[in-house]
């Protein structure tokens, strides 16, 4: 039977709605235990953090308003995912929250899985996709893999490999932190390049790879041959526009459906601090609605390539069988 799983049990595929397949609604990142590992430059009181439960309710309930059914909220363990939490926040907002196993980059990663194998780790996130989170019963829905190096290495190499045999298992798709900072030597600018190389070959389809941030250092050709393959292409730090202008992402996501690829593409916005939400005077998960879907419109992509973009494709790529 297919199914997608929110933290408040499986639905039906076709129930998913409008989806954000890459946001944060419940994260504080100076929880990290390896924040030393950040860098002495980087202002801890900059940190992404949303932990309001009622401002949260309140910027949930804006976007389910302005057409929204669902979001995946990509915190993972170690820098405060909490299913219980996100739970309480999807009945009261009435959205679809898909929950995140796996790991975020080195910082935030555990101590606990310095000791572990690979076989083991895998054990440890299959079990949040089939048996449970916590005593309530919460599942996770997806599988996080985060790079923040200009290599795949280290723990977060171990993670990949965990996180390709936790996918063989359960099926659940795979979604990605691929930073393309300018300091680092990454291929085609977007990390995800060689992520696929090793899921490939540990037997992950690319069908069940989601290649995120590749909006902050694009290169059209490289995420083409991406979605030639099968993968999934997720811009997602839509309205980060010290990253790249909205304006020229949405010229690469027409030129990525001129090019055939419409089946392969995602649109997100990757909040994760006060400032840009509604509450703070900006614009939270509505974003979209409000400023990137009419440039989208402005170049000739129709309401039914954004339905495909925001509610077949997430569908899709998340659906577990």
């Amino acid at each position: 039977m297919a199914f997608i799983q929110t933290v408040l049990g499986p639905i039906k595929p076709e129930n998913l709605g409008v989806c954000l397949p890459h946001e944060h609604i419940w994260c504080d990142q100076n929880l990290g235990p390896r924040l030393s590992l950040m860098g002495t430059l980087r202002d801890s009181g900059k940190f992404m953090r949303l932990n309001n439960f009622e401002f949260m309710i309140d910027e949930l309930k804006a976007y389910k308003a302005a057409g929204g059914g669902a979001i995946v909220e990509v915190t993972c363990e170690g820098w405060g995912r909490d299913l219980d939490v996100l739970a309480k926040l999807s009945l009261a907002a009435e959205v679809h929250i898909i929950a995140t196993s796996g790991f975020y980059i080195e910082p935030h990663i555990p101590y606990f899985l310095d000791s572990m194998s690979i076989e083991e780790l895998a054990d440890h996130i299959s079990s949040e996709i089939e048996d449970q989170v916590s005593a309530t019963g919460r599942r996770c829905g997806v599988f996080k893999s985060a790079i923040h190096r200009a290599r795949v290495e280290g723990l977060e190499l171990k993670v990949l490999q965990a996180v390709a045999i936790a996918q063989k298992r359960t099926g659940a798709a795979i979604t990605t932190h691929t930073t393309g900072s300018r300091r680092m030597e990454v291929s085609g600018g977007v990390a995800g390049v060689e992520q696929l190389r090793i899921l490939k070959e540990l037997g992950v389809s690319p069908t069940r790879f989601i290649v995120g941030h590749v909006d902050e250092r694009p290169d059209i050709d490289v995420l083409c041959s991406l979605a030639q393959q099968g993968c999934y292409i997720q811009f997602d730090v839509i309205g980060k526009e010290h990253y790249l202008l909205d304006t020229t992402r949405a010229e690469l996501v027409h030129a990525m459906i001129q090019r055939g690829y419409l089946s392969h593409l995602m649109i997100s916005q990757d909040r994760n601090r006060d400032h840009e939400m509604r509450f703070s005077g900006n614009s939270g998960y509505c974003h979209i609605f409000e400023t990137f879907l009419p440039k989208l419109q402005k170049l000739g992509i129709t309401a039914a390539q954004i339905t495909t973009i925001m509610v077949e494709n997430p569908a899709k790529a998340l659906t577990i069988s």
